[in-house]
Order: C-alpha cells, then sequence, then structure tokens
C-alpha cells in the first residue's frame, strides 16, 4: 500500500470511530464508559438539563462554547481519538495555541486532517464552533 492510501484508510477509521462513538444510544454510551474506564479517564458526566440545553439552543446568540464542546467536540478531545488534542492537555494544544484562535475556529468548521467539519456538530454555526474553541483555549495555561 501507497503511503497516500494508508492515510486514506486511517483517516476513514478514525471518522468511522467518531461515527460509532458519536451516536446516541445507550450501548454507545456504555462503550463510551468503558473506553474512558480502561484509559483511566474520570466518567463523563454532562451537567445540562433538558430545561437549560433547549434555553441554549433556541438563544438567538447560539449555544455556548462548553455545549457544542460536550454535544461534539469531547468524543474525540477528551479521549485523544484520531490524534485529536486531549482538552486542558498544556503540552498537546502549545503549538497549535500559536496559530491564533481564528485558524484554529477555520480548523474546526471546515476539517483539518482526520477531524470532520464542524467536528460532526452538523447544525453549529461558525460562531458556536468559534465558542468552543475558545472553551477548550481557556482550559489551559499556555494562553
Amino acid at each position: 500500500m501507497t503511503s497516500n492510501n494508508l492515510k486514506c484508510m486511517y483517516k476513514f477509521i478514525a471518522l468511522m470511530t467518531v461515527a460509532l462513538l458519536s451516536t446516541n444510544n445507550s450501548s454507545a454510551d456504555d462503550y463510551e464508559d468503558e473506553v474512558r474506564k480502561r484509559l483511566g479517564l474520570k466518567p463523563q458526566v454532562q451537567q445540562v438539563s433538558a430545561e437549560t440545553n433547549s434555553e441554549l439552543e433556541s438563544s438567538s446568540e447560539g449555544r455556548s462554547g462548553e455545549l457544542v464542546y460536550n454535544q461534539g467536540c469531547a468524543a474525540c478531545h477528551d479521549a485523544g481519538l484520531a490524534g485529536a488534542p486531549l482538552y486542558a492537555d498544556d503540552t498537546q494544544w502549545e503549538e497549535r495555541v500559536q496559530k491564533g484562535l481564528e485558524l484554529l475556529t477555520s480548523n474546526a468548521y471546515n476539517g483539518y486532517n482526520a477531524m470532520p467539519a464542524k467536528g460532526l456538530c452538523i447544525d453549529c454555526s461558525e460562531e458556536e464552533i468559534k465558542r468552543s474553541v475558545e472553551y477548550m483555549l481557556e482550559a489551559l495555561t499556555v494562553n
């Protein structure tokens, strides 16, 4: 196999993994919990109530960065899937931070390497994606 074929195959596998992990059924949740347990990560607990969630989604400003992150970005950034830098890991974000908010937002919105466009948040606006990038950057100490 050529190098390009291998890269395409790895991207396909990464995208399929993300798609499987982002499904909204209990078996996917159980699987994610099991993966987190094996990796020694804390279980993901979503603190957003249904009422708060619908209020945020119907807001004229759109969803918060934290909500967008928890609904989409966390699938990869909490576990480091497909080369995604881990949330709040300064060493993995150090070089990326130097690119600046505008380029990071553009990459997240349009897709970059194995990351799909909008990080699988198909209905997210560019402003919501920007807020999720800001949310991730705020967790760092290397800003």
